[in-house]
């Protein structure tokens, strides 16, 4: 009995000492995760000024010129900097920055062998920010040779607007030499777009002298974006020219888009003047489309107002229009077509209105496509909405098809179809 008192007693001290000696680490443990869960708010926070600072200047009248924030890319940038130069609340980007400063390749180094992930990018990109501004080529070809993935492509793209803010003439010399593959693709775009912001004459000469492909169209689209913002018309007429030289007019619409949204009142100008020199209905239908995402009451108006000798008189106008209005506000486009006057302008109408709601209301669709006027057109459209809403739900695209006002026969042929699938 007394010795396994004993045996007890020593079991507890060992379990008391063993406490003891684990009590630091586990602080320091505690103290580790503290300062994770702060960074991750940190970075959280970043994320969410970035996104919001975006969406102020893409809302802004005249935005001025920010690196990072055109296109649909979504780059990471460093952490903005304390009054003492150094990065704010985060020990890591602050390291980063220190190393970068006495050696940037060494820098790169520690960051594959202390970081992964957005971390490791984060890093690279602060690295960049001051690397590429006094050394940009043998910045970017480090990148090239050692970026990987992701991290690749964000941090080219980044060293490479530094670059075109300091040369652009050099750096498209140093992208030509990069192997032909993404990489020098999104490159190219983001020289065309910086370059544009400086010299629109010089980069659309850059652009013109790329071979044709898809690294000349994509780095002219970028072109053409950044160019549309600072004048649209001068845009549009190069990207007309571009279309004559090569046959490809997906540069010609994306201007005209970019036009209506400006100033729809001169690209209308601009498009009436390319409609008297050629048959452009595409190019009509994207002016049309551009009109109808802004306001598509306006469009409506706008469309109502043309003969049919109009050059910019198309059918499908209406189509075009409710197919875009249906996408953001259905209720308001169901409420114009209960009053628009019936014949082939509604009928049109309802088509575009029926293909956007067969993703969200295949029902209602099916019921629109029925009060078309025209014979033929109600039938296809009609069996178009019935194949289409039966292979999700067959059970309710046949109870509709039972209970509509259908002649028997009609009835009867889209039952037989929806049992047949």
């Amino acid at each position: 009995m007394h010795l396994f008192r004993k045996q007890t007693l020593i079991l507890v001290g060992i379990d008391l000492l063993l406490l003891l000696l684990a009590y630091p680490l586990a602080h320091l443990m505690r103290t580790e995760w503290d300062e994770m869960i702060a960074a991750n708010q940190a970075l959280e926070t970043q994320v969410m000024q970035s996104t919001q600072a975006s969406s102020a200047v893409a809302a802004a009248p005249s935005p001025e010129p920010e690196a990072g924030s055109r296109r649909d890319r979504s780059l990471l940038k460093p952490i903005p900097l304390t009054t003492d130069g150094s990065a704010a609340l985060d020990p890591f980007l602050r390291e980063a920055r220190r190393r970068a400063k006495e050696n940037p390749e060494a820098a790169m180094d520690w960051l594959q062998n202390q970081a992964s992930g957005t971390e490791r990018l984060r890093g690279m990109l602060e690295v960049v920010a001051l690397w590429a501004a006094e050394d940009s080529e043998n910045a970017l070809l480090w990148l090239e040779s050692n970026a990987q993935g992701v991290a690749r492509l964000e941090t080219l793209n980044s060293g490479v607007e530094l670059w075109a803010q300091q040369d652009p003439a050099t750096a498209s010399q140093w992208i030509e030499g990069m192997a032909n593959d993404g990489s020098k693709l999104s490159a190219a775009k983001a020289l065309a777009a910086n370059w544009a912001e400086q010299n629109v004459t010089e980069a659309s000469q850059w652009v013109a002298s790329l071979p044709n492909g898809i690294l000349r169209e994509e780095a002219a689209s970028a072109l053409i974006e950044t160019w549309a913002n600072q004048s649209p018309q001068d845009a549009a007429i190069w990207a007309l020219s571009e279309a004559e030289l090569s046959g490809n007019t997906k540069l010609l619409l994306q201007s005209i888009e970019e036009y209506a949204t400006a100033n729809p009142i001169e690209a209308e100008g601009f498009l009436r003047s390319l409609t008297r020199a050629y048959d452009a209905p595409e190019a009509v239908e994207t002016y049309v489309r551009s009109l109808a995402r802004s306001d598509p009451q306006e469009a409506i108006a706008w469309i109502s107002n043309l003969s049919p000798q109009d050059p910019l008189y198309l059918r499908n106008n209406p189509e075009i229009v409710l197919q875009e209005w249906s996408r953001t506000d259905s209720v308001a486009a169901s409420a114009w077509l209960n009053d628009a006057p019936a014949g082939p302008q509604r009928d049109a109408a309802i088509v575009g209105f029926a293909n956007t709601m067969l993703d969200f209301e295949p029902e209602a669709a099916a019921a629109w496509a029925n009060t078309i006027s025209d014979a033929e057109t109600r039938l296809s459209y009609l069996q178009r909405s019935i194949d289409t809403w039966a292979r999700t739900q067959p059970v309710e695209a046949l109870r509709w098809v039972q209970s509509a006002e259908l002649s028997p026969s009609l009835r009867s042929s889209l039952a037989e179809n929806i049992a047949a699938d």
